[in-house]
C-alpha cells in the first residue's frame, strides 16, 4: 500500500542506496520498452527492497510507481533471471551456440520459468535450432519436456517431489489466519524484543514477503482473470 509518509518500520535507505535507487528508476523510466534492461533494474530494486521508503511491497511499488501489476513485475524479474542463466550458458556472447535475439521479450522466456536451469538451456538450444525462438515455439517445446518428465516420474518420484497436500493446506491456512487476525498489532508484537531477535524477525518477515509475492504471482499466472 502506498503511504503518504515513509514506512515507520522500514530500514532507512543509505545515501548510496538512495542514489542507486534513483539510477535504477531512471533506467526503468527511460527503457520501459526494453525487457532485459528493465528486468535487471527491477531485479535489483526487488532483491534489495529499494522501494521500502515509500512502499510496503514490491507489488505496490510496481502498481503505483509504474502502472503495471505486481504479477507483471515479478514476471519480468523471473524472465530476467532466466535470461541471465542463458547468457551464462547457451546464449553466452562470446562462445554461446544459441544467442538471445535483439528483440527478446519476457513473454518469450516465460515458459522456461517452470523448468530447472539445465532444462531451460536445453529447451532454448532446441528452439534456436528449429527457428527464431518465439513464445509459441518455446512454449510448445517446454510442454513436451514437462510432459515427458511427468510421464517418466509418474509414481516413482522426481527430482522435484510435490509437497504433501497437508503441508500445502498448512501454509495456506497460516496465511489466512495471519491475514484475518483481529488482534494484529505491530507495536505489541515488537514490545520486549532485543536487537538480535529483531534482526532475525526482520529477515524472516522479508523472506515471507518474498514467498507471498511468488505465491501471488503464481496464482495470477494460473488464474489470469483474477
Amino acid at each position: 500500500m502506498l503511504l503518504d509518509d515513509p514506512l515507520l518500520d522500514a530500514i532507512p535507505l543509505t545515501a548510496a542506496e538512495k542514489a542507486r535507487f534513483a539510477e535504477l528508476e531512471g533506467i526503468v523510466q527511460t527503457h520501459l520498452e526494453t525487457f532485459l534492461t528493465v528486468g535487471r533494474a527491477l531485479c535489483e530494486i526487488r532483491n534489495r527492497r529499494l522501494y521500502r521508503r515509500e512502499f510496503a511491497t514490491f507489488e505496490d511499488y510496481c502498481k503505483h510507481r509504474w502502472g503495471f501489476s505486481g504479477a507483471r513485475g515479478l514476471d519480468l524479474v523471473r524472465s530476467t533471471e532466466v535470461a541471465e542463466h542463458l547468457l551464462a550458458g547457451p546464449a553466452a556472447p562470446l562462445n554461446g551456440d544459441a544467442p538471445l535475439p535483439a528483440d527478446l521479450s519476457a513473454d518469450t522466456l516465460r515458459p522456461l520459468q517452470r523448468l530447472d536451469p539445465p532444462l531451460q538451456s536445453a529447451v532454448w538450444r532446441l528452439a534456436s535450432r528449429v527457428g527464431k525462438p518465439t513464445h509459441h515455439l518455446v512454449s510448445r517445446i517446454a510442454r513436451v519436456v514437462e510432459n515427458a518428465i511427468n510421464q517418466g516420474t509418474n509414481g516413482t518420484g522426481g527430482s522435484k517431489p510435490q509437497p504433501p497436500q497437508s503441508q500445502k493446506k498448512l501454509f495456506l491456512l497460516s496465511v489466512h489466519r495471519l491475514a484475518d487476525s483481529a488482534w494484529f498489532s505491530p507495536q505489541l508484537i515488537v514490545q520486549g524484543l532485543d536487537e538480535a531477535k529483531a534482526r532475525k524477525h526482520i529477515a524472516a518477515c522479508q523472506q515471507m514477503i518474498s514467498r507471498l509475492h511468488e505465491l501471488v504471482g503464481e496464482l495470477r499466472r494460473e488464474f489470469p482473470e483474477l
